[in-house]
């Protein structure tokens, strides 16, 4: 083997060992930033951003800093949303409801975070 051939075969191992550690501790996408789609079941008349949804299903679509309350593929309400951690796995999905029934929170079954509707 020439030695020119030595040299570039030295570079490019050294290029790769150095590559290594930089492409491992490359950050995955912020799960916030990725759409997030869950089944929610509303009992009773709620509210979100003034917009009165009525009992029924819906499909809660979190987009970032946004969700969206759709029903039957139509989004029925917009809202800003914030992701907050809780201590454990939720055992169930749930949605809390202020006093005045506007939604507050969603909790999705198994997750350990939960939505904040602002």
């Amino acid at each position: 083997m020439s030695r020119t051939k030595e040299i570039r075969n030295a570079v490019l191992f050294t290029a790769a060992l150095l590559a290594g550690p930089l492409i491992a501790s490359a950050k995955p996408k912020d799960a916030d930033a990725q759409v997030k789609k869950e089944k929610i079941e509303l009992f009773d008349h709620a509210t979100v951003d003034g917009k009165e949804l009525a009992p029924g299903s819906y499909e809660v679509v979190v987009d970032g800093q946004n969700v969206r309350f759709e029903r039957n593929g139509h989004t029925l309400v917009t809202a800003p949303c914030d992701w907050k951690t809780l201590e454990h796995g939720a055992p169930y999905s749930s949605v809390t409801l202020s006093a005045a029934k506007v939604i507050e929170e969603i909790q999705f079954q198994g997750s350990n975070r939960a939505l904040e509707v602002r």
